[in-house]
């Protein structure tokens, strides 16, 4: 279970008046964001917050403008497949990027987003969700109030460059890459060329089109692109312990784990079930935007007919209506639609933790001490599968890699092998071990924002430097300049002073010395291609 102690915040803002705007509908985002919006009002600020998924019962201070049913939920689909040359991250990419514009283009046109828009109401800061709906940072500009990013990834290569901060491929992984941080050579050209590629695809699927949508809601302004630059604050869903050792910028915040919820609970029928399992419980899960229901047929079999083998009972997060009917369902397995991850993870009966790799759910196991057996699936989750296989308490196999021999193999070396527990319980004691937790992190940057004015200090001044600065080139060049002009000098030195001691010299002296050049080749090479003689 978490140790965090829980601190009181001292000097903090004055109750000031924020707009968060939340764009995607995207369930595991929104358990981030929902943390922290709630921790804000308990500090007694006055929110706006644009979503897709509004409270139940929201506290007086805060106001919602609801965005469900206007889009659909983000859920992958997994038996989708691709047949072109194409990298599958691009595919990845892509997906994600259109499914981001479109929620800009759907939210955009909202009337009761115009009318927020075209009011007199005052904001003091506002709060933007980071990743592809750029389209909504001139909500900024337009209320004049400073702008902090939510993103609920580790740093993505576009916001590396917003922020100012090195993409360091050599040795940080790009996002959909799924490398560690000792690359081979060919590894290394590959993430770099991914993080090029990654940039380029940015500018022209999602920032092109978002400035169309922009400039359509809020009218001709700064690009975009100018606009990214100005983030006062960038909250990041990520930490060393788990993710990349990387350089950061001090507008760039680490707050993994902030999502983390000890308030949940069991169900009386869930509890039951984890307590009397004293063989031990596997939990399979694949999240809120991965179905296991979709796995191909002759892969979830295969998966199922290997799990009836073992002694433990398997508790999974799937709706059993939906999987297809030559499926059967071994009985050590219990289902259930929807089950409090954390709350389970942190039960002492699990052993195991099958999941796809999403960050949430991988800081939710790595806080609870429970190894995993990861099935990557697309975005990111390659790199946290990769990211928690290098630390020694988790294994991985894709989709196309398993059968009933890999993924046999695979869960008993995991479930009888007591190393991947106690790497696990190393990491997690690194994890956890933070000066303050990172719900707290998260609200006391928003509020030193909010204290000084939108921070301005935080900026990296590589933001304001041209490209052949950033880069030295003209150092370099000043460089090179000045060793061609010395080395000029030398020589020319050089030639004048060979030339007049030779010619100082007596004709038997002369002799002599053409003699002993003879026998020093350097001399010799010297004398007769650069020394001319009276």
């Amino acid at each position: 279970m978490r140790v965090w102690s829980l601190l009181v915040l001292v000097a903090a803002a004055d109750a000031a008046r924020l707009l968060v705007v939340l764009p995607t509908n995207t369930r595991s985002h929104h358990a981030m964001y929902g943390r922290l919006i709630a921790a804000l009002a308990d500090r007694q600020h006055n929110i706006t917050v644009i979503t897709h998924f509004p409270m139940k019962n929201p506290p007086s201070n805060v106001e919602e403008i609801s965005l469900a049913g206007t889009i659909p939920e983000i859920v992958n689909n997994l038996t989708r497949q691709y047949n072109s040359v194409k990298p599958e991250f691009v595919h990845n990419l892509e997906q994600i990027i259109n499914e981001c514009v479109m929620s800009c283009e759907t939210v955009s046109q909202m009337p009761s987003i115009k009318a927020l828009l075209n009011s007199t109401m005052a904001f003091d800061l506002v709060i933007v969700e980071v990743f592809g709906t750029e389209c909504f940072l001139p909500v900024a500009q337009r209320f004049q109030a400073p702008v902090v990013g939510l993103l609920s990834s580790v740093p993505l290569p576009w916001v590396n460059e917003q922020l100012g901060m090195p993409d360091a491929p050599a040795y940080v992984p790009s996002y959909m890459m799924g490398y560690g941080q000792r690359m081979s050579l060919w590894e290394r050209f590959s993430n770099t060329a991914a993080v090029i590629w990654a940039k380029i695809l940015y500018k022209y699927k999602s920032q092109i089109p978002s400035q169309a949508v922009a400039d359509r809601l809020f009218g001709p302004g700064p690009s975009l692109e100018t606009l990214a630059q100005n983030y006062s604050l960038v909250l990041s869903n990520s930490h060393f312990s788990i993710n990349e050792v990387r350089p950061l910028v001090p507008a760039m915040i680490e707050v993994g784990g902030l999502h983390l919820d000890d308030s949940q609970t069991l169900t009386k029928d869930l509890k039951t079930f984890l307590d009397d399992s004293k063989e031990g419980v596997i939990y399979w899960s694949f999240g809120s935007m991965s179905r296991i229901e979709t796995l191909p047929a002759d892969k979830l079999s295969q998966m199922f007919l290997v799990l009836a083998e073992l002694p433990q009972k398997v508790l999974v997060k799937m709706n059993t209506a939906l999987l297809p009917k030559d499926i059967k369902v071994p009985s050590n397995v219990y289902t259930k639609d929807w089950i409090p991850q954390y709350k389970t993870l942190c039960h002492p009966n699990v052993r195991l933790f099958i999941s796809h790799g999403g960050l949430l759910g991988t800081q939710e196991a790595v806080a609870c001490g429970v190894p995993m057996m990861t099935v990557p699936l697309y975005a990111d989750q390659a790199l946290n599968a990769r990211a928690m296989s290098d630390r020694g308490c988790a294994r991985a196999l894709t989709i196309k890699q398993i059968n009933t021999r890999t993924w046999r193999e695979s869960l008993t070396d995991i479930l009888n092998n007591p190393a991947y527990k106690q790497n696990a319980l190393k990491v997690r004691d690194i994890f956890l071990d933070r000066p303050i937790p990172p719900l707290e992190m998260g609200v006391y940057w928003i509020e030193y924002v909010l204290r000084h004015k939108g921070a301005p200090h935080l900026r990296s001044p590589a933001l304001d430097l041209p490209l052949y600065q950033y880069l030295l080139l003209d150092v370099v060049a000043i460089a090179l300049a000045i060793t061609l002009l010395i080395l000029f000098i030398l020589h020319k030195l050089f030639r004048y002073l060979s030339t007049r001691c030779l010619t100082w010299w007596p004709k038997e002296k002369l002799i002599f010395e053409k003699s002993l050049l003879r026998r020093n080749s350097f001399l010799l090479f010297l004398l007769k291609f650069k020394i001319k003689t009276n």
